[in-house]
């Protein structure tokens, strides 16, 4: 029993062996921003890891959320490629190369923004390994999304008002009825540490000005 079961084990460590191990981001998109406004333009880059002899791909978008800016599509010299960018929502890429590439950016292409939230999403025909294997089907290339961009001005009121609303405001005590002093008494304002009069008070003191002097002339 001992024995079937070692040689179960080694048949299964032998076909893991076999089987290639390609890691999530075999194949990825690159943005070059992951958050714009309407009217900004985006560069996509299609980027490949190490090992790989040939590429036949495409970046996928919807129209209605972006403007492929013309003859944007550029591709680099990690290997021979063919672009086709004359399809509305498709840029095509065939590659090859004689030997495996190093890891690096296939091709680019610049989109303009025409609404946001918009996703760009890719498709991988062919993907050929050192030996010559298509594994495209082992590969998933996450799709990615453009998100709004929040206006400087917008987050500076809303920061401004956010500040305002967590200051501490004081309330003014309301004066009690049974109070000793009247409610309708008032402090005469300081200004410059110069006591300033109020107007009734002047009139006062104006009134007992004019009878003291009166006083005086009938006394002398």
């Amino acid at each position: 029993m001992k024995k079937v079961l070692s040689v179960l084990v080694a048949v299964l460590l032998v076909a893991s062996a076999c089987v290639p191990a390609f890691a999530a981001d075999e194949i990825v998109m690159t943005p070059s921003v992951t958050e714009a406004k309407v009217g900004d333009v985006v560069t996509i880059n299609f980027d490949i890891a190490e090992g790989y002899t040939g590429v036949t791909g495409s970046i996928k978008y919807d129209p209605n959320y972006f403007e492929y800016v013309e003859d944007s599509a550029t591709a680099t010299d990690l290997m021979v490629t063919e672009l086709n960018d004359g399809i509305e929502g498709e840029i095509k890429a065939a590659s090859a190369k004689t030997e495996p590439a190093e890891a690096g950016t296939l091709f680019s292409a610049q989109f303009k923004v025409k609404k946001v939230n918009g996703e760009f999403t890719a498709e991988l025909e062919k993907l050929i390994d050192e030996n010559d294997n298509d594994v495209a089907d082992t590969v998933t290339i996450a799709p990615v999304v453009i998100a709004a961009k929040a206006d400087e001005s917008t987050t500076k009121a809303s920061d401004e008002t956010t500040t305002k609303a967590a200051e501490p405001t004081t309330k003014a005590t309301p004066s009690s009825s049974g109070s000793k002093k009247s409610s309708n008494s008032t402090k005469n304002p300081k200004t410059g540490g110069v006591q300033v009069i109020g107007s009734a008070a002047a009139v006062l003191v104006a009134s007992a000005f004019v009878a003291y002097t009166m006083k005086k002339k009938i006394e002398d």
